[in-house]
């Protein structure tokens, strides 16, 4: 039996592997897409257990209210 501070280690080590490979997998910027390829994207994302953030902590989806966006288009 595998002490308890051991699966710890190995959940923590898996899960460093799990980001790190998740990272170089990412879709970079520029890097055209098809809206098949989209739509899956955003199917596949909305599965996830938190959608809303890479594994690193930094945000990946955003809301903006109407004011916000009205004044990103110098309409305000």
């Amino acid at each position: 039996m595998v002490p308890e501070s051991q699966a710890l280690q190995r959940r923590r080590l898996r899960q460093k592997i799990a980001i790190s490979l998740s990272c170089r997998a990412a879709i970079k910027i520029n890097t055209p897409l098809t809206q098949e390829k989209m739509q899956w994207l955003l199917d596949e994302l909305f599965r996830c257990h938190n959608p809303f953030t890479c594994p690193h902590g930094r945000p990946i989806v955003l809301r903006l209210g109407i004011e916000e966006i009205l004044r990103g288009f110098k309409r305000i």
